[in-house]
């Protein structure tokens, strides 16, 4: 704890700090709360802000109780009282509820797709955010310790989607609005043919412009209202550089002389295709400035802010505090959206990091991100093989020949699990290609663990470059071999030990692959495959059955991202099946996701003599 004693030293000096030197004299380190909270059920306790306090954040947000007006009130006083200040976290939109009341007023984006939240031309989102964020800034006046508010524009809402909040709205409301405007009979259309028959007509560039000076006016309305208590009153909107919501109406309208615009961008999160340290930081660093220019050009007044999140793959305690000092040497702070950790478990370490990081920045240290890296770094997350480790104990391993066999291609993407079987003292070689895609250069990390998840082997393989998993098993038996290259992919070129692919959860591919094998238990007679496309990537799945039939197809569209292929397995059940990930019929065929039915052997084979069976009947 004595690094917490130092801190509360150097930190309640900033009881001291005027909201002005926030982002500039004084960096933010502005701590958004999903681990202390849960603690209390969700609700913040003094506890909290005082080890915010003492870990070095000057800007406390919880990530529940934005409603709970006493709540926001109470925290403001123990900001206040440790000397740091508070902002209260809320999202940027409201969901809309079934039926006639929203009908014609939730968000329709311009493929058609309507997705259950209140249009941003709608009166009940603004009067919504207006009542909360107006009697904020009322709090401001008693409490200086409230700063602002962080607005989320993330879009959590289910079906389909083109991005983040907010895009141009296709919604009645507008489309009548624009109508009116223009002297126009607009004709009952469907929602997929919105924004056709704009372009059609010559009329969406009207529509659009027309459509951004509504959002500009209702974004001055509610800044006005703000001033009229408190002009330092301070707007912080996620995501950065911005939606064209956040880009062409919040831009103007929120940033003033007084009250700069703080931009919380969270392009670096975790590591960009989860390279070392030293080279993800240093990407991480580039992302950043590049992304600061948007604003800039704008010529807004604005305070940059650069996101972690430790719930990202690779972004472990010691890589968050490097990355908390790299983003505040180039910009006005950073922010974390803490969720991931468990408070008993691995919180002490992150907030060990954190207290670091935020004693190098307010000792203006900003050159610390550079210092040797002192613990293990782990690129291949535990949970892929936790999550695996119950069902792959009851399988039963192929025969193991000791013969390299050369695998069709099947190029995989993202963290994904491979099985083998293996016999004792009998050395392991499997071949890999790490192949990029786009301008990702990321290098392909394996891992290989036993049943027990002890690690006996890891490597890397090079970016654009083929290479080996080479191990010799201490004992017979299934090993798991976690993977990942990042956003660059890879495939298996030959294996001299039988080789599957985990299934039991999301498996990963770009582009298609010709045929996959899998056993089905005799004792299943009906089993669901489920496929995941991505926006405008989609994928069609084959099921054939054991004679090569195909007896079951299914696909994602642009509109509906998931497919479950139901299949009846009859009388051949207890035999080797086999599916094909194809092109569908609309879309593209690259990113696709694949995972079984937890009835089945949670394995898919490059090979029919690879196929993992079933030791005690189905695998749930």
């Amino acid at each position: 704890m004595s690094h917490l004693i130092c801190l509360v030293t150097v930190f309640i000096a900033s009881a001291m700090i005027s909201v002005d030197d926030l982002g500039q004299n004084v960096k933010f380190r502005i701590l958004v709360d999903k681990v202390m909270q849960p603690e209390e059920g969700w609700v913040t306790k003094e506890w909290m802000v005082k080890e915010a306090a003492e870990t070095g954040f000057n800007v406390y947000c919880p990530r529940h109780g934005y409603n709970r007006m006493e709540e926001v009130r109470q925290v403001a006083k123990w900001c206040g009282k440790y000397g740091i200040f508070h902002m209260v976290w809320m999202r940027g939109s409201l969901r809309a509820p079934e039926g006639k009341k929203a009908e014609g007023k939730r968000m329709v984006w311009s493929i058609g797709a309507e997705q259950p939240l209140w249009s941003p031309n709608s009166d009940e989102l603004w009067e919504w955010m207006s009542r909360y964020i107006v009697e904020y800034a009322k709090i401001s006046l008693e409490i200086p310790s409230l700063i602002g508010v962080f607005l989320d524009y993330e879009n959590y809402a289910p079906g389909g989607r083109e991005g983040n909040l907010y895009s141009l709205s296709y919604d009645d409301i507008i489309m009548e609005k624009f109508a009116k405007a223009k002297g126009i009979n607009l004709p009952k259309l469907p929602l997929d043919r919105r924004k056709k028959w704009l372009q059609e007509k010559g009329l969406h560039d009207d529509f659009e412009r027309f459509q951004v000076k509504l959002w500009r006016e209702r974004c001055r309305e509610l800044r006005q209202a703000v001033d009229r208590y408190n002009p330092k009153f301070r707007f912080c909107v996620y995501p950065a550089p911005g939606t064209p919501f956040i880009v062409e109406a919040i831009y103007p309208e929120w940033a003033t002389e007084k009250a700069p615009l703080i931009l919380a961008d969270a392009c670096t999160y975790g590591r960009p295709g989860l390279l070392p340290e030293a080279e993800s930081l240093r990407r991480n660093r580039e992302k950043l400035l590049q992304r600061i220019e948007v604003p800039k050009r704008v010529g807004i007044n604005f305070i940059y802010a650069g996101g972690i999140d430790p719930v990202v793959r690779g972004a472990d305690p010691e890589f968050c505090g490097k990355n908390a000092v790299m983003i505040s040497q180039i910009t006005g702070g950073y922010w974390v959206f803490y969720e991931g950790p468990k408070y008993k478990v691995d919180h002490p370490d992150y907030f060990k990091w954190f207290s670091w990081a935020n004693r190098a920045i307010a000792e203006g240290k900003l050159n610390a991100w550079h210092e040797p890296r002192q613990t293990p770094e782990r690129l291949i997350s535990q949970g892929i093989f936790a999550q695996a480790v119950e069902s792959v104990k009851r399988l039963k391993p192929p025969e193991v020949t000791g013969k390299a066999v050369r695998l069709p291609k099947a190029e995989l993407r993202g963290e994904n699990l491979l099985l083998i079987a293996a016999e004792a003292g009998h050395p392991v070689e499997i071949k890999l290609e790490n192949r990029p895609v786009a301008r990702y250069r990321s290098p392909l990390f394996w891992e290989a663990r036993d049943i027990s998840l002890k690690t006996v082997a890891s490597g890397t393989i090079p970016y654009r470059k083929d290479g080996f998993v080479r191990f010799t098993p201490g004992t017979a038996g299934i090993y798991l071999i976690g993977m990942t290259s990042g956003s660059c992919a890879y495939s298996i070129i030959s294996s001299n030990v039988p080789v599957g692919l985990y299934s039991g959860r999301k498996l990963s591919f770009i582009q298609g692959v010709d045929r996959l094998y899998f056993k089905v238990p005799e004792e299943i007679k009906r089993f669901t495959i489920f496929i995941w496309g991505s926006g405008g990537e989609t994928v069609r799945l084959n099921v054939y059955d054991p004679s090569g039939n195909r007896v079951a197809t299914g696909q994602t569209t642009l509109k509906r991202e998931k497919a479950e292929i139901k299949v009846d397995a009859g009388d051949l059940a207890g035999r080797t099946w086999s599916l094909q990930l194809t092109k569908a019929d609309e879309g593209i065929l690259e990113d696709h996701s694949i995972r079984l039915d937890p009835k089945l052997p949670p394995v898919l084979s490059l090979s029919p003599e690879h196929v993992f069976d079933s030791n005690t009947g189905s695998v749930r």
